[in-house]
């Protein structure tokens, strides 16, 4: 008999319908009838599944005859069919995982990206690309930074100078307190993108003096003092970001 009469005898003596073997199978009502036609075959992974749901071997599905190991010790087309599945299925396995492994890093970078330009402070702490720097900048009022205060609970936002040049700055939220009485006080902050691990009230005699020139270019851009490029410079920039690269000096003098 030829495997199309084998199968649909295999069918109708496990008492089954071609929709009811089908649903087994996971294929349509007519690919089983393709099968038993002979306009078709199955592929391996569902010939290997008929093998077990009728338990019957391979062989005998196929040929309708059980073969021998050869002398040379070749596998049996039932054990080179059952390796190409699992075969089949630990590609399919390693596919996921990895098309898993891509989407779950682009997914981490894209929550890097955002939290770097929102300027998201828990999210930048565990950025790996990311790392500390001390920024400076100039104390603001004791109204503005008051614990007291409910509408901020102490928390200010300024622009914090990250290197001498005066070309990386960011824009930090933090919490320092009341001054203590430092004299012409400024805030030092060791900060990692966006989040601040610890800043401190300093003198302004502890800082190096370009930081203070920097500060003070900002504070004539942005205040329109002086001879600034206003006209020419967009500083709505300055209210939207987080980070900056301008030589803020540069634009004071142009």
């Amino acid at each position: 008999m030829s495997f199309k009469d084998d199968i649909k005898t295999l069918r109708r003596q496990s008492n089954l319908t071609q929709e009811a073997l089908a649903q087994q199978l996971h294929v349509t009502r007519q690919t089983v009838s393709t099968w038993e036609t002979g306009k078709n075959m199955p592929n391996l992974e569902t010939l290997h599944a008929l093998s077990q749901l009728f338990n019957i071997s391979l062989e005998k599905l196929l040929f309708n005859e059980e073969i021998a190991m050869k002398k040379n010790k070749e596998p049996s087309l039932a054990t080179q069919i059952d390796h190409d599945v699992k075969l089949k299925s630990r590609y399919r396995r390693w596919t996921f995982g990895l098309g898993g492994l891509i989407v779950l890093a682009l997914v981490s970078v894209g929550i890097l990206c955002l939290g770097y330009y929102k300027g998201i402070g828990t999210i930048d702490r565990f950025d790996p690309f990311l790392s500390y720097k001390v920024g400076y900048t100039k104390l603001p009022s004791e109204k503005e930074i008051s614990p007291n205060n409910k509408a901020t609970n102490g928390y200010w936002t300024a622009w914090f100078t990250d290197n001498t040049m005066g070309n990386e700055w960011t824009k930090l939220t933090l919490t320092t307190g009341l001054n203590p009485g430092v004299k012409d006080p400024y805030v030092m902050a060791y900060h990692k993108g966006s989040y601040v691990k610890v800043a401190r009230i300093v003198p302004r005699t502890y800082i190096n003096q370009t930081y203070v020139s920097n500060l003070a270019a900002l504070d004539a851009l942005l205040n329109h003092k002086g001879n600034t490029a206003t006209n020419n410079h967009d500083l709505k920039k300055y209210k939207t970001q987080i980070h900056i690269s301008d030589t803020v000096q540069q634009l004071v003098t142009e």
